[in-house]
């Protein structure tokens, strides 16, 4: 048997969106409100992940929220190249700015519950608000060009606990889905909350370890897709959407940003070994419903 339309088109809708805008406003009250800041310090705070890209499905429950400063950022050349043209360094360092954004929770908050992890501050929810993951970072810029303005904007920060550096790009990851979505005659989030709620499904009655599949991959696989597998109805999409990454190379395929290769050995790398054992699973689900 197939899993019915029915199934398909309940899977394909997205979760709430109400709470996590509040969640989102929440924080930024919180961050606003802090008057610990030194004069001339900018930041923004918004939010990234399934809820900022409409990928969100039931259950969804973290709402993930950035705090960015802006006013300074870091980038990819070296002290010759900064200077070549005309960068200099900023007194007011992340680690600064992590630790006022600490204390500007714990002040708004109480401390009542948060839980300052490895990466992200987690904040409980409450009558209004989903559970929040705060990441503290600041403005990256990935220079392709020895030029003041040739450049990719993204985000970077160092883990707590191991003092690891991360950059990531969600603003072009956004971007790039609404491009995506807009070229599949709006099949493409659609698709990929089906495919998130499949792999919800196997954890919950076939014992799939959905940490194999994380969400932000589960995107960026389905966006490699081109667009002609997209449409009709969502059997065919579903279909078609496994058959082209199981019969053609997955090897050049990139994050839904188009900065970062989709493979890799690092922690913002997905690998095809588990990409294909999803995909096994997914058959299986499916033949079996």
């Amino acid at each position: 048997m197939a899993i019915p339309e029915t199934q398909l088109e309940t899977w394909s809708h997205q979760g709430s969106i109400t709470n996590s805008a509040n969640t989102g406003n929440s924080v930024k009250t919180a961050i606003e409100s802090y008057t610990g800041f030194p004069e001339g310090v900018k930041f923004k705070v918004y939010l990234q992940g399934s809820y900022k890209n409409d990928t969100n499905v039931y259950g969804d429950s973290d709402v993930d929220v950035v705090v960015e400063l802006t006013s300074s950022f870091q980038n990819n050349l070296n002290d010759e190249q900064d200077k070549a043209i005309g960068i200099t360094k900023a007194s007011y360092s992340l680690s600064d700015f992590r630790n006022d954004v600490d204390a500007g929770l714990a002040s708004y908050y109480k401390r009542t519950g948060l839980s300052f992890g490895n990466k992200v501050v987690k904040i409980p929810a409450s009558s209004n608000r989903l559970d929040a993951e705060v990441l503290t970072c600041c403005q990256y810029r990935l220079y392709y060009q020895l030029a003041s303005d040739k450049y990719h904007s993204g985000i970077t920060f160092k883990t707590r606990n191991t003092n690891e550096k991360v950059i990531n790009f969600p603003v072009k990851h956004s971007d790039n889905a609404t491009t995506k979505h807009q070229a599949t005659n709006s099949w493409f989030k659609p698709t990929v909350r089906i495919f998130k709620n499949m792999r919800k499904y196997m954890t919950a009655n076939s014992g799939f370890n959905n940490s194999l599949a994380p969400s932000y991959f589960i995107e960026c696989l389905i966006a490699n897709i081109p667009n002609n597998q997209f449409g009709r109805n969502y059997q065919t999409t579903v279909i078609n959407c496994h058959n082209y990454l199981t019969q053609n190379s997955m090897d050049d395929f990139m994050c839904l940003n188009g900065i970062r290769p989709l493979w890799g050995d690092s922690n913002e790398n997905w690998n095809q070994v588990d990409a294909k054992y999803f995909l096994e699973q997914i058959v299986q689900l499916w033949n079996n419903w």
